[in-house]
């Protein structure tokens, strides 16, 4: 009998959760799901101004070493890609990056065997801790979209694209929060003059 209670009652408990959770507003179903993806996910701990064009199969090694469990495919279509370039990506559920700041996802994008992109996803609630962390980061890095002769252009809900020049390419994001769209942090081993192919910020 007992245990007939305890059934009922965790079935009725699900039900519920499952109930209030379909009538959620879409920003917070978001936030849910980010944070299940992330549970037990390893944390991204690379720099952001320290991306290297490095060999495909040297980065999947470490990055697995590291403990990210990694996605991986080629055939790339048009909406897969940062470049027309790209032919291979890996991508991984992380826990947080940097200062402890929850993240979403990390993807690796490969041209011809060797790293050229690093977009990284946060979610809409971690913006604020997300510039606090560049602005320290990247206090001596020359900011490209404040010189006149560049167009960045905007992200994909019009705003100003924040762009700095880093040893080995540029790093990318928006300068304003979407409430319950996703920020995006891109790092491109190729200045804007060098390739006019490149999609600077996709999905930001």
């Amino acid at each position: 009998m007992k245990l007939l209670t305890k059934l009922f009652l965790l079935v009725l408990v699900s039900s519920i959760g499952i109930f209030g959770y379909n009538r959620l507003p879409v920003i917070y179903k978001h936030e849910m799901e980010d944070w299940y993806a992330r549970l037990g996910e390893p944390a991204f701990v690379e720099a952001p101004d320290s991306f290297t064009t490095r060999l495909q199969e040297d980065v999947i090694r470490e990055y697995t070493k590291r403990g990210h469990k990694l996605t991986c495919y080629g055939n790339l279509q048009k909406e897969d890609r940062v470049s027309v370039e790209n032919d291979y990506l890996c991508f991984a559920h992380i826990n947080t990056a940097y200062d402890g700041i929850p993240a979403r996802m990390v993807t690796f994008f490969f041209s011809k065997s060797e790293l050229s992109d690093v977009r990284i996803e946060f979610p809409s609630s971690s913006y604020d801790k997300l510039q606090s962390y560049l602005s320290r980061k990247l206090a001596n890095s020359q900011r490209l979209d404040l010189l006149p002769f560049f167009d960045f252009g905007t992200d994909n809900m019009g705003g100003k694209l924040m762009v700095w020049r880093v040893p080995e390419g540029i790093l990318v994001t928006s300068d304003s929060r979407v409430k319950g769209d996703i920020t995006v942090l891109l790092w491109t081993n190729q200045m804007p003059f060098q390739n006019e192919s490149k999609v600077f910020a996709p999905g930001i």
